[in-house]
C-alpha cells in the first residue's frame, strides 16, 4: 500500500488553528500562548505527540460526551475540543512542520494591519497614501524617533528578505538578525503610543503573526523557501472564479450561474486560441498559450507556427 505523505499545507491563521486542533489565541505550531506572542525567542514546537498526548489527557480527565465540561478542559490544555484528528495516522505528519508560512496573510496583511497603523498612530493619525506606504523607510525618518524607525525598518527588512526565491545560510542569518533587531527596538513603538486596540493604547505585542515569524527559518531549512507556498495564486483565482461571477449574477442560484459563466469563459478562450491559429499569428500565441506545444495533435496535416517558425504536422 502506497501512502501519500502530507508534506505542506497552505492556510491562514484561523485555518491553521483548526488543522492543529489548537485553541484560539495560541500558536498553531508552537507552545506559545497569546501573552508570549511578543517574546524575542521562539518557543518549542507543538509536535505530533504533544497534541495527541494532550487530547488523551483531556479525554481521561473529562468525558468527551459531556460537551460543556470537556470543552472547558480542552481550553485549559489549549485545545479546541476536536478528538479525532485527520492527520493522526497520516504517517509522521506534524502541523509544526507541514503548516507553511503564508506570505500573503502573515507578512503582507500584517504590514498593512500593524506597522502602517503603528506609524499613523505615532505621527498623529495622518493617513498614508497606499503608494507612499511602499516608501515607508524613506519617509519616516524625522517623523518618528530613531528607535521606532529602526523597529519599522527591521521588520520590513525581514518581510522583504523572507520573500526571496532562494534563501541560503547567509539569508537566513540576515532574517534572524533583522527579527532580533525588531524585538530589541519594538518597545519604543509602545512607548510612542503606536499600538492601539479597540479600547485605546496597548502595552503588549500579542500578535500571532509576530510569533509565527520566529519559525520561518526552521520551516525554510526543512521545506525550502516560503515563496513557493504563497496563497497568492489561489486568492487571485478566488477573485476571478468566484467573486467576479458572483457580482455578475443576480444572487439567485449562484452555483449554477457560476459554473455556466466559467464554462462560457473556457469556450471563449478555446475559440480565441483557434482563431489565432487560423490567422497564423502564432508568434504571439506561443507566448500566451501552452497548448501550442501539442497543437499538432489536433490539427493534423495543417501548418502552424511556434515562436514565429512555420511547422507542418
Amino acid at each position: 500500500m502506497i501512502l501519500m505523505p502530507l508534506v505542506a499545507w497552505i492556510a491562514n491563521y484561523p485555518e491553521q488553528l483548526l488543522i492543529s486542533c489548537t485553541a484560539s489565541k495560541c500558536s498553531p505550531i508552537s507552545h506559545a500562548i497569546a501573552a508570549q506572542f511578543g517574546d524575542p525567542l521562539p518557543h518549542p514546537p507543538q509536535t505530533h505527540s504533544d497534541t495527541l498526548n494532550a487530547i488523551e489527557r483531556a479525554c481521561t480527565i473529562s468525558d468527551p460526551c459531556n460537551i460543556a465540561s470537556f470543552y472547558k478542559m480542552c481550553q485549559t490544555l489549549h485545545l479546541n475540543g476536536v478528538v479525532e484528528l485527520y492527520w493522526k495516522d497520516w504517517g509522521n505528519a506534524c502541523p509544526s512542520i507541514f503548516l507553511m508560512p503564508n506570505g500573503l496573510h502573515q507578512w503582507h496583511k500584517f504590514f498593512f494591519d500593524h506597522p502602517i497603523n503603528w506609524l499613523i498612530n505615532i505621527i498623529g493619525g495622518v493617513k498614508l497614501n497606499h503608494q507612499l506606504s511602499k516608501l515607508l523607510p524613506g519617509v519616516i525618518f524625522g517623523a518618528v524617533s530613531n528607535e521606532v524607525a529602526c523597529a519599522l525598518c527591521t521588520i520590513m527588512e525581514f518581510i522583504f528578505q523572507a520573500q526571496n526565491l532562494f534563501l541560503y545560510d547567509k539569508n537566513l542569518h540576515s532574517l534572524s538578525k533583522a527579527l532580533c533587531k525588531f524585538h530589541y527596538y519594538k518597545d519604543s513603538i509602545l512607548a510612542s503610543g503606536g499600538c492601539h486596540g479597540k479600547n485605546g493604547p496597548l502595552d503588549h505585542f500579542q500578535i500571532s503573526k509576530i510569533e509565527l515569524m520566529q519559525h520561518v527559518i526552521q520551516s525554510t531549512q526543512a521545506m525550502g523557501a516560503p515563496y513557493q507556498w504563497s496563497s497568492d495564486i489561489t486568492e487571485c483565482c478566488h477573485i476571478t472564479h468566484v467573486k467576479k461571477p458572483y457580482h455578475m449574477s443576480n444572487r439567485k442560484d449562484f452555483h449554477s450561474q457560476c459554473c455556466h459563466f466559467l464554462d462560457q469563459q473556457d469556450k471563449l478562450q478555446f475559440f480565441q486560441l483557434y482563431t489565432v491559429l487560423k490567422s497564423q499569428e502564432a508568434n504571439t500565441m506561443a507566448l500566451h498559450y501552452p497548448e501550442a506545444t501539442w497543437i499538432s495533435t489536433i490539427m493534423p496535416g495543417e501548418q502552424y507556427v511556434i515562436a514565429g517558425k512555420p511547422t507542418t504536422s
